[in-house]
């Protein structure tokens, strides 16, 4: 049973090689097209078994691409052919790591709709390992980085801070992009609740540190209100809050630096030189 399972599986391993060789030199002949693969539906109803075996292909078509693209080739020209085919690749062949980290690398950074892209092809990553935290934790960079949507962000941080293994690091992130979005509440009791949960007292200075300064901010959001229902308007700038509703802004180091849209407060990183 034994020999006849690995005569059978000569001829397979040799076909695949000789696929494999035939796509690398048709990939190097036409190196300065990427053409679009066929929607992952049609493959998986035409390939049946050999679905993994054409994801691959098509991956190694794109690598074999990106290899060779000149320099100050502009991204968008190829993104689009890109971003589909990664997502082919990957509803085909969910288990396949590569093409995630493949269009985080080259997606996310080219503009905020292919940072969508990559963030749509990673939530099928997310979907095949559901206790990976690496491409949750891209996906919260992109929404950050890439989108501006701090809340977001957090919102995709605070759920994989709940994944098994994942590090304090995540739920600390999702407290400090909740007040980067003006959601200081949710952030202060999200602190609070790591407070609660740590034994490690410098961790315990830091958070209680955090939850003080955004206690701060949240009384800066509360003048704000106030103001509105004095004024009608909410203020163009926290300045006006002095000294009518505040004595003075609040301080915090560096911290975080106080933000203002109205009609939300927020608190985020300073930015480093």
């Amino acid at each position: 049973m034994r020999r006849m399972r690995d005569l059978l599986l000569l001829p397979t391993v040799t076909v695949y090689c000789m696929v494999f060789l035939m796509q690398e030199k048709l990939c190097k002949e036409f190196v300065s097209t990427l053409q679009p693969i066929p929607s992952a539906q049609f493959l998986l109803a035409t390939t049946g078994y050999l679905h993994q075996l054409v994801a691959e292909i098509s991956f190694i078509q794109s690598s074999v691409f990106l290899g060779g693209v000149k320099p100050g080739t502009d991204p968008q020209s190829y993104s689009p052919t890109l971003a589909h085919n990664y997502r082919q690749i990957t509803s085909l062949y969910p288990a396949f790591n590569d093409p995630y980290f493949y269009s985080q690398s080259y997606l996310a950074s080219v503009s905020p709709e292919f940072a969508r892209s990559a963030n749509d092809i990673l939530a099928i990553g997310c979907k095949a390992y559901p206790e990976n935290i690496i491409y949750p934790f891209l996906q919260g960079f992109n929404l950050f980085s890439y989108l501006d949507e701090p809340l977001e962000a957090s919102k995709v941080f605070q759920k994989a801070s709940l994944l098994p293994k994942a590090p304090p690091m995540l739920a600390h992130l999702a407290s400090i992009l909740s007040a980067a979005g003006g959601q200081l509440e949710a952030g202060i009791i999200s602190l609070q609740a790591m407070l609660r949960s740590t034994d490690d007292e410098e961790a315990k200075n830091r958070y209680q540190e955090e939850i003080e300064m955004f206690k701060k901010a949240l009384n800066v959001q509360k003048a704000a209100e106030a103001f509105h229902a004095v004024h009608q308007r909410y203020p163009g700038s926290l300045n006006e809050l002095v000294p009518e509703f505040l004595e003075s802004l609040p301080s915090f180091g560096e911290a975080f630096v106080l933000t203002w849209k109205a009609p939300v407060v927020g608190l985020k990183r300073p930015t480093r030189k």
